[in-house]
């Protein structure tokens, strides 16, 4: 379901992310899949998701902002709308197309509509994904690619983030308010702390 690897390589994301770049979003995008893989990896110690879960939520990091090219304001509206149409994705079974689109397009405050439609078990999983996906996109808010992931721990049943650099205390507070879905699926509050 969630298998996006077989049918689409990395190459072809960059194009796609390539050809909707404008502000210079591909850094940024590039940024946030390496945090939302940092964490993953970090996560999957207790969690045990697969290689297919990954590449998913590497990917739906990788075009979360694709919908700054139609618009900056709802461009996540915009970013499952060109999911949707863009070519290049049509490699993709219809069904995870779909979760792709609406995944990436759930970094923000509110959760696409298609994730209350899945299987129980699918819906915690792309919940658990896109809480790492919103504390990823979180620690590069500014755009500025000067935030540096220093650490990621679980301590006394908390989850502990230590950022450092330029922006990094408005980066602290952004984080805070985009962990809450990760305290929720996850169940353990998260600690972010600057050096």
């Amino acid at each position: 379901m969630l298998n996006v690897h077989s049918y689409l390589s990395e190459n072809e994301v960059l194009k796609i992310i390539e050809k909707y770049n404008v502000h210079n979003i591909l850094l940024h995008e590039k940024k946030v899949a390496s945090y939302a893989v940092e964490l993953f990896d970090f996560i999957n110690q207790d969690y045990k998701f697969s290689t297919e879960d990954r590449d998913f939520l590497k990917y739906s990091a990788l075009l979360h902002d694709i919908g700054y090219f139609i618009h900056k304001e709802k461009h996540h509206k915009h970013t499952k709308y060109i999911i949707l149409k863009e070519p290049i994705l049509n490699k993709l079974p219809a069904e995870t197309r779909v979760l792709l689109a609406a995944a990436a397009s759930s970094h923000g405050k509110s959760i696409d509509k298609s994730i209350e439609l899945c299987s129980n078990e699918l819906k915690v999983k792309l919940l658990k994904l896109i809480a790492l996906l919103r504390m990823a996109d979180a620690l590069d808010h500014t755009h500025n690619l000067n935030v540096s992931l220093e650490g990621i721990k679980v301590k006394n049943e908390t989850f502990k983030i230590k950022i450092s650099g330029q922006g990094s205390q408005y980066v602290l507070k952004k984080l805070k308010k985009k962990s809450d879905l990760f305290s929720k699926v996850y169940g353990m509050p998260v600690s972010v702390k600057c050096s």
